[in-house]
């Protein structure tokens, strides 16, 4: 007879591995095309150390076009209960449904040429999330959580580069789905208020919601608590993004954002977080957020399984305040990257006609080309 456990071993003192053991239990999710075996850079978080800062002031951060109609914020009182969205799913794990996944998730450039056609002649065309990304890596923080989300024996498509089609510069488009790292996993049981079974979802959509003043649209839980309705109850607002231009270390940038809300003309850039794990929000993440995305304000809201318990409310000249060192440690780790994105650029203004792929490998990055299993063994076969 075979019985199922209802343990985990190791749970308790688990210190000696890297790998958390709840991850040992399904199969990690796919997030790349193909291995990249011949790299043509290979990087590591402190190559780039001795690269000189470079200087960026937010107000050199220019808004090009706004698309779409951000809502008008009004700060939401602490005290009300939001709906948690069911869990994400993971990327589709065939390698056809993979690619064609991906293909659909590359549309920077379309929507660059349609929303900013005045501002495509950038060294870099990239969403931000792909520059933050990047800034991780240079940090060594992104290896340690990939580490132990069970991928290091498995590649990690980071970051998609192709050249720019207008004749001028790279396109930079980021691959990795940080959702894949959870989605689908054992659900979690310990929901204390809530006492329902949690997929790791997100509860965006009812505060962005409780963000537009709306708090009568509600839902009850399981339990028979009344809370802010998610987005199975519509009435939403529809995604905004904006294009903001600026000059960093010699290079030239166009970058895309999520628009959410504006105030007496302001932007406003929301964010929620669990009360237990604020910690993980950092001054310089935040920074570097309301930096490359040309924000005013950035309001983070503090829950506890969902009930909103403070509401903070940030801006530039504030965060500055509080840290005086702040500038000048971002413009150092901005220094490094663009020094190594320098280094990308240097190395596929001859390789091809791409793209490329920038790839995590066991801490290492590897910039290669971004090619389909069918297409490396076609090429194998020739070669033989």
């Amino acid at each position: 007879t075979n019985f199922r456990r209802n343990y985990i071993p190791g749970q308790r003192g688990y210190k000696e591995c890297l790998v958390d053991p709840k991850i040992e239990e399904k199969r990690a999710a796919r997030m790349h095309r193909c291995k990249v075996h011949e790299a043509l850079l290979m990087f590591k978080p402190t190559d780039f150390n001795r690269a000189p800062a470079a200087p960026l002031a937010m107000d050199s951060v220019s808004e090009v076009a706004t698309v779409g109609q951000p809502f008008e914020y009004k700060k939401p009182a602490p005290g009300y209960r939001m709906e948690k969205e069911p869990g994400d799913k993971r990327t589709p794990p065939g390698k056809a449904e993979y690619e064609a996944h991906m293909n659909a998730r590359f549309d920077l450039y379309e929507a660059a040429q349609k929303d900013a056609s005045s501002s495509l002649n950038k060294d870099i065309i990239c969403d931000r999330a792909s520059l933050m990304l990047l800034l991780e890596f240079i940090e060594d923080k992104l290896t340690p959580e990939l580490m132990s989300r069970g991928q290091h024996n498995h590649p990690v498509d980071l970051v998609h580069i192709s050249k720019n089609p207008s004749g001028k510069g790279l396109v930079l488009e980021r691959c990795f789905e940080k959702k894949n790292l959870w989605a689908e996993f054992r659900p979690y049981r310990g929901g204390w208020k809530r006492s329902e079974v949690s997929n790791r979802g997100t509860f965006t959509p009812a505060w962005q919601r409780l963000c537009t003043g709306d708090h009568e649209t509600q839902t009850m839980m399981v339990t028979g608590l009344r809370q802010v309705a998610g987005a199975a109850s519509g009435g939403l607002p529809d995604a905004c993004y904006r294009f903001v231009e600026f000059t960093m270390g010699g290079l030239s940038f166009l970058s895309r954002v999520r628009a959410h809300a504006k105030e007496d003309g302001k932007n406003v850039e929301l964010a929620h977080k669990n009360w237990y794990f604020q910690e993980e929000v950092t001054l310089l993440k935040t920074y570097w957020k309301m930096l490359f995305g040309a924000t005013d304000k950035y309001v983070m809201g503090l829950h506890r399984s969902g009930k909103l318990v403070q509401v903070i409310e940030a801006t530039k000249d504030e965060m500055k305040e509080k840290s005086p060192a702040l500038i000048e440690a971002a413009e150092r780790r901005l220094g490094r990257l663009t020094e190594m994105l320098k280094q990308v650029q240097a190395a596929v203004e001859n390789g091809g006609d791409g793209p490329w792929v920038l790839q995590w490998q066991r801490g290492t990055l590897l910039l290669g080309d971004y090619i389909s299993e069918r297409k490396v063994k076609e090429e194998t076969m020739t070669v033989a």
